[in-house]
């Protein structure tokens, strides 16, 4: 189970097309925990692993108007998913649609218009995560990539190589440990360090922290990059897909 400190896990359930590039861009811009699900049934397998979790529904497509209503009453009605909160995405502009899901149904994470453009519906749902706290006390978004061959660092300093395997990285740091005996002061600023993950190289500089308390062989770099750059979007989306394997796992996609 999660911790509330960690905030809550964000669920697309049926995402559109359109969901699957600008908005998610956007919501893992804004440092939310997002995993996108595409099997209705399967999916209760989830929520009911991460039952204090935010869904967002495309009741557009996938089962007939009928069927995702009574999904969705299930959902809100069974004690098992209490702590479930639900919103709806659709592009359908019928109020009576939306005054049914929110007042009969009673959803609480909205009805979403993807019908006012991307902007606007992005906007939305970020409110909607801001004012249900499902970033919780955790500022960053942070995949735990030890056991990951194809998570990689290396980097020139002084004149020497250093090179190891990424433990864990957020947008803005990660803790690694290096091959063989390499050793480094804290505080020392590193230039170009080349990120393997995965299929994607990425190149930040950073400053090394120093070592963890609790494991000596482990160092903690902090990213030097822009807000917004290229890389914290590929590191982003590397976190993303790392995520989704687990959850894609329990889906019995893998």
């Amino acid at each position: 189970m999660d911790h509330p400190d960690d905030g809550r896990k964000v669920f697309i359930l049926n995402p559109h097309s359109v969901v699957r590039d600008e908005l998610v861009d956007a919501i893992l811009s804004a440092e939310y925990e997002l995993y996108l699900l595409d099997d209705a049934q399967a999916a209760m397998r989830v929520f009911k692993k991460f039952p204090n979790s935010i869904v967002f529904i495309n009741i557009d497509s996938g089962l007939k108007d009928n069927e995702w209503e009574s999904y969705i009453r299930k959902l809100l009605a069974a004690d098992v998913f209490e702590n479930l909160s639900v919103g709806i995405l659709s592009y359908n502009t019928d109020p009576k649609l939306a005054e049914k899901y929110l007042m009969e149904i009673g959803v609480t994470c909205g009805f979403v218009r993807l019908s006012l453009g991307v902007q606007e519906s992005t906007r939305i749902m970020l409110q909607t995560l801001e004012a249900n706290e499902a970033r919780g006390r955790r500022k960053y978004v942070r995949s735990r990539s030890d056991g990951d061959k194809r998570a990689t660092f290396n980097f020139k300093q002084g004149g020497r190589d250093f090179a190891g395997v990424i433990l864990d990285i957020s947008s803005v740091g990660m803790a690694v440990r290096f091959e063989g005996r390499g050793e480094i002061k804290s505080k020392t600023l590193v230039t170009d360090i080349q990120l393997k993950l995965r299929a994607s190289l990425v190149r930040v500089d950073g400053v090394v922290l120093g070592r963890r308390d609790d494991d000596k062989s482990i160092y903690v770099i902090l990213f030097k990059h822009e807000r917004d750059g290229k890389a914290k979007r590929l590191i982003r989306h590397y976190i993303h897909r790392s995520l989704q394997e687990y959850i894609d796992r329990m889906m019995g996609h893998a």
